[in-house]
């Protein structure tokens, strides 16, 4: 082959792997953009769970401290109510 025909082999050959590189390249770009964004998102979402779990640890002691409120009341509603009965006979 003479080299006029491998110099025109290598221009198509150049040519064809243009085409093929730079779109290819540009799609794996955005590809890599879109997977940061997920990412970040991922690891905002993962910071917001962490929050909620400590606001329900927080709530879950509030609800037992009411509880147990709760249960002192009762207890001294019954206490009262039988001072009450004795005091009244």
């Amino acid at each position: 082959m003479s080299k006029d025909v491998m110099d025109k082999i290598w221009k198509v050959f150049t040519l064809v792997l243009g085409v093929v590189v730079v779109p290819l390249a540009g799609w794996v770009w955005n590809t890599n953009i879109i997977v940061h964004e997920i990412t970040n998102d991922l690891g905002d979402a993962e910071d917001t769970i962490e929050s909620l779990e400590a606001k329900i640890k927080e709530a879950d002691g509030n609800t037992k401290a009411i509880i147990s409120m709760e249960k002192d009341i009762e207890y001294m509603k019954t206490t009262l109510d039988r001072i009450e009965r004795f005091v009244t006979q």
